[in-house]
């Protein structure tokens, strides 16, 4: 090998140039600077400079460019293009000090370390080493041997460096150095030539003297081809033998099959092993076979039974195997076994041949064992040949060198019993012995396949035992577990001994997910499927740090399991709204609420649009999954209340609908919660029911809620009164919960104003994107019939059913929040609107519903009787319209525009929120609508005179039953200033079974009745012939329908009083004068008594009182 040359780097390393480079001015270890080359299609660029240890400015090119034709520039050493310029085996001089750095560095590192590992002198353990003002230097051994090999080490190295600083003196040299290197390359090439082709030439001359002829016997050739004989030809006389014929051979066979059956039939009966009882005689021999082992052909070459038997032939009974014996090994085998025969017979000869297929096996098994090493097994498999015998270390990279190995030993096991007695049936035969993790397994029965000889199967057979107790092992301690012993999750061990890697262990991680585990045959590594980024992770812990594989495994199931699951929480959940958060309480306020030490792996998990203190928490260990709904409290230290769900034991189906229903039960849970605790609060009866709930799925139960209905409307918040009793409906309601709902963007408010109190507490409930549950809530009315007037849908939420006598509510709040406050307010709605509808039932007035809603009542009515018989023809009346608005603060009557009976407004409120309620609103809105119209009448008709100044009237409303009329009228010619008045006083009053009006004159002072000019028309309105009401001396009472007449009557008698009057008569003469004026104002007044008619239906006007 050539010299190599040490080259001195300035930076950057240049490439290794070619046999060509020295056509390109490259200089190494040179001093001369040249110009490059042109580069050709940027070759070049980013070479670098490549001289070494020059002191000129080389600007290089690609080392591995030729030289252009025609380039005239010097050539490197000046040699012709003959020489070659040799370059390789060139080693910069900067990476050799680099090198030789890093290992005196590395060397001195472990140097140090040995020494501090070395003992120290015995008086410095004791405390008495030798100080600064103690000796000048430690004699003892320990520290004589550290001295020495420091010294030993830094004279090593020291010659090292001197060797370095020579090369880099020398280095200086490179370029004479160089050129020699080329020249001695170039003589020891030519040197190889002249001695290639001289031995060629002496291999021509040995090969010819083979094909050298000898000189051809002409003499003799022509005597044997003239006569056919020659008499100078030696002759031997040999006589031949007889020659046999076919029949003779036969005869020949079957004597000899004959003499070999009696032979072993009758004389060596005795003496035939008992593996050699399975023989056949064919072909003059006798072949012993011993199944699984060998064929050995046998014969005799005498009729003396006492002479040997001889080999003929053999053949292996197994395989592989060779088909045919080679030329020594028959030579080999026929020489043994003669001999065996000779000395021991056929046992010795079965004893022989059965050892020596044993050996053969086990050198079969090695052979296939050091193919497996370099081929499917490779860096697994540690083989050893021991004497007579193997070992086989498989997984040899599963655990570290100090860990536990497994490895099997293959040998021949004697056959004889412990006592040392003989049986003739016993004989030697291949054993194996198994040692799995450093101890051996006695009670192992690994089969061994004598037949079929193969070292791949025989350890498939044995790791798919290890394997069955790895993964065995884990599924017992799994299947001890509460989820596996209630069946709530999977567990399947599947192993195949003789195919391990077929072998797994399935555990189901979600509804129709499973994670099988798995041991490779070849390296024993774990393999987790499927492949995700989780049970990568696990596989990898267990893999490599792991040293209990059972425990670990076992450990590692239930990790991808809990991860599994909190992944597909977060994955499907988020889309549904729940996510997982962060704990709120710490882990022991956990385990107080679950009474128990062992809580599993915790996930906490929150519902878009729950409050704050609600949580769902997840409780994941081998012994059963826990769902339990927790409500912490505003401090977050500690769980407030606690409530397991009572969801499927098997494993959920972790889809958009499980997590809708989960949304649902919770949603229900957390309501039931809050309102169970509401009426504890409140101290309202109630009782709770298990019913069958189908808002909710079968598996989830939530029990409903039947509270007291006189206990509702007694509550302070609404005004209740401690007597209040619904009487319209049985004393209990039933509250079920229905589903939930996303709240929209802004607060809802329902059909009904509601109060400015109850926007504010629905805007505070009901927040943006918060969650809303609905409940219904079912009321029984005690009699159906009062309720006849309601059709299906009260409201948007409430709904009656005639058949089933029950008001159906739907309630909606958000979840954590009462459904107590709405229901009371539906209730008290529900109370109002049954005295409504029942007053009007039972009203014999012509009143009729036209609207019935929670919030509103619109009613129609006539002054007339309601008909006996609904088929009766009823006369076309002018029907007037009253609203009644059933709100939280109370009862708002409205009448329409027009309606003679606005006067009385305030006054129909104060009777509708009353105690009385609606009880009487019918009778009074149908019975005083006649004297309504006919005071309505009295102001019309007093118009004009009140215009005029001729006299004016009043009616005020003093109650329902209660009117005063007051009239005015100019004084009389003696005191004209003084105005007169008449006071009626026009009153409901019963009489026997039934109602009338009496009017009646009431002056202020002392004198009710004076006897005036008013008491003598008013005489004479109460006595007029053909009247229709009966006179009472000083007044008159008429029935509810014929008022109108009597005051008519009494208005007309009064009015002529005015036209009597002075201011009447003198007005009369200035009457041409204001014609003009009076026929405008009298336009007017019709105008605006026509205003009065009833207008549209849907017109409504509310006067507002002073």
């Amino acid at each position: 090998m050539m010299p190599g040359v040490v080259m001195m780097e300035n930076g950057v390393r240049a490439p290794l140039p070619t046999n060509h480079d020295r056509d390109n001015s490259q200089f190494v270890n040179g001093n001369g600077a040249q110009s490059a080359p042109d580069r050709q299609n940027g070759a070049g660029a980013g070479s670098g400079n490549a001289m070494a240890n020059g002191k000129g400015n080389v600007d290089g090119a690609n080392p591995a460019q030729s030289q252009q034709p025609g380039s005239n520039a010097s050539r490197m050493n000046d040699l012709p293009d003959e020489i070659k310029h040799i370059t390789d085996g060139y080693v910069p001089l900067g990476v050799l000090l680099s090198r030789l750095a890093q290992k005196t560095h590395n060397q001195l590192s472990d140097e140090i370390l040995t020494l501090a590992k070395m003992p120290v002198p015995a008086t410095a353990v004791n405390g008495n080493s030798s100080h600064a003002g103690a000796a000048a230097d430690d004699s003892s051994p320990e520290n004589l041997g550290k001295k020495a090999k420091l010294l030993n080490f830094v004279q090593e190295k020291h010659a090292e460096w001197v060797k370095m600083a020579v090369i880099a003196r020398w280095s200086r040299n490179a370029q004479s150095v160089s050129k020699l290197i080329d020249l001695m390359f170039l003589i020891r090439m030519q040197e190889k030539r002249y001695t290639d082709i001289t031995a060629s030439m002496a291999d021509h001359r040995w090969s010819l003297t083979f094909a050298r002829l000898p000189n051809p016997d002409l003499r003799t050739a022509l005597q044997v081809l003239s006569t056919g004989t020659a008499p100078w030809m030696p002759d031997f006389n040999y006589i031949e033998p007889p020659s046999l014929t076919p029949k003779d051979e036969l005869q020949w066979v079957e004597n000899l099959n004959t003499l070999l059956s009696i032979r072993l039939n009758l004389e060596d009966y005795d003496n035939i092993p008992y593996h050699f009882r399975d023989y056949t005689i064919e072909a003059g021999r006798v072949t012993f076979k011993v199944p699984g082992e060998f064929e050995v052909d046998l014969t005799i070459a005498d009729e003396d039974f006492e002479k040997q038997f001889w080999f003929i032939d053999f053949r292996f009974d197994f395989s592989p195997a060779p088909t045919e014996l080679s030329y020594a090994l028959r030579l080999h085998l026929e020489n043994k076994v003669n001999e065996v025969l000779e000395k021991d017979g056929l046992s010795g000869c079965y004893k022989f041949l059965h050892e020596m297929v044993l050996t053969h096996k086990i050198g079969e098994y090695v052979r296939q064992a050091f193919e497996l090493r370099k081929e499917r097994w490779v860096d697994t498999l540690k083989v050893e040949r021991l004497n007579r015998a193997m070992s086989i270390q498989y997984w040899v990279g599963r655990h570290p060198p100090e860990g536990p190995k497994s490895w099997i030993i293959l040998g021949v096991n004697s056959g004889r019993k412990l006592d040392g007695s003989e049986d003739h049936k016993s004989t030697s035969h291949l054993t194996l012995r198994w040692f799995r993790d450093n101890k051996e397994v006695k009670d192992a029965k690994i089969s061994l396949e004598d037949a079929d000889i193969s070292t791949e199967d025989l350890l498939n057979r044995v790791i798919g035992r290890h394997v069955q107790y790895i993964l065995g092992s884990i599924y017992s301690k799994l299947k001890l577990n509460g989820r596996f012993i209630k069946r709530e999750a999977g567990l399947a061990l599947d192993i195949r001994e003789d195919d391990p890697i077929q072998s797994t262990l399935q555990m189901q991680l979600g509804h129709a997910c499973y994670v099988t585990l798995g041991v490779s045959s070849t390296t024993g590594m774990f393999s987790i499927k499927p492949q995700l980024g989780m049970t990568w992770r696990w596989e990898q812990q267990l893999n490599w740090g792991s040293k209990d594989p059972v425990q670990d495994g076992l450990a590692c199931l239930e990790g991808i399991r809990c991860g599994y699951f909190v992944d597909e929480i977060k994955r499907r959940g988020r889309s549904t709204g729940w996510t997982v958060s962060k704990g709120p309480v710490k882990l022991d306020a956990v385990k107080a609420a679950l009474k128990s030490r062992d809580v599993g792996s915790l996930m906490w998990l929150k519902r878009r649009g729950w409050t704050e203190r609600w949580y769902l928490m997840v409780s994941l260990s081998l012994g059963g999954d826990t769902w339990c709904l927790v409500e912490v409290n505003e401090a977050k230290t500690k769980i407030s209340s606690f409530a397991k769900l009572p969801l499927s034991s098997y494993a959920p189906s972790l889809g958009d609908r499980f997590f809708t229903n989960l949304t649902i039960f919770t949603a229900a849970m957390i309501s039931h919660i809050t309102d169970m605790r509401t009426l504890h609060q409140r101290r309202i009866k109630h009782i709770t029911h298990e019913g069958i709930n189908y808002s909710l799925p079968a598996s989830m139960k939530v029990p409903s809620i039947f509270i007291r209905l006189s206990d509702i409307l007694k509550q302070p918040d609404l005004g209740g009164s401690n007597k209040r009793t619904a009487f319209w409906a049985r004393d209990f309601v039933e509250v079920m919960f229905r589903g939930t709902r996303n709240a929209p963007a802004g607060p809802q408010i329902s059909s009904g104003d509601l109060s400015a109190t109850d926007a504010a507490r629905d805007d505070n409930a009901l927040q943006k994107g918060s969650l809303h549950s609905f409940l219904d809530a079912r009321i029984k009315v005690s009699d159906p019939s009062r309720f006849g007037l309601l059709k299906g849908h009260v409201e948007r939420d409430v709904a009656y059913s005639r058949r089933l006598g029950v008001f159906a509510l739907r309630l909606e709040t958000g979840v954590g929040t009462t459904i107590l406050d709405t229901l009371a307010h539906r209730v008290q709605a529900i109370d109002k609107l049954a005295d409504c509808i029942n007053a009007i039932r039972r009203s014999d007035r012509d009143i009729q519903c036209e609207e019935i809603t929670l919030s509103k009542v619109v009613v129609t009515y006539t002054d007339r009787t309601k008909p006996k018989d609904d088929m009766t023809a009823q006369p076309q009346v002018n029907r007037w319209k009253a609203t009644l608005e059933l709100g939280p603060n109370g009862i708002r009557v409205l009448f329409e525009r027009g309606n003679p009976q606005l006067r009385a407004l305030d006054h129909f409120r104060r009777l509708v929120n009353s105690d009385l309620r609606c009880e009487k609103l019918p009778f009074y809105l149908s019975s005083t609508l006649p004297l309504h119209r006919a005071l309505d009448s009295v102001e019309d008709a007093w118009g004009d005179l009140s215009l005029n100044n001729q006299g004016r009237v009043e009616v005020v409303s003093v109650f329902l039953d209660w009117f005063n009329v007051r009239y005015y009228l100019p004084g009389s010619g003696r005191s004209p200033q003084v105005q007169r008045r008449l006071t009626l006083i026009i009153r409901l009053q019963r009489r026997k079974d039934d109602v009338e009006w009496v009017i009646y004159r009431k002056e202020p002072g002392s004198v009710g009745n004076p006897n005036d000019e008013f008491r003598q028309a008013l005489d004479k309105v109460w006595n007029a012939e053909g009247r229709v009401w009966h006179s009472l001396v000083t007044s008159a009472a008429s029935k509810t329908d014929r008022i109108g007449e009597l005051i008519k009557a009494v208005d007309e008698a009064v009015r002529r009083l005015a036209a009597q009057s002075p201011s009447m008569l003198k007005q009369s003469q200035i009457k041409s004068q204001v014609q003009a004026k009076t026929s405008a104002q009298a336009v007017y007044h019709k105008t605006m008594a026509a205003t009065k008619a009833r207008p549209q239906a849907n017109q409504v006007v509310e006067i507002i009182d002073d």
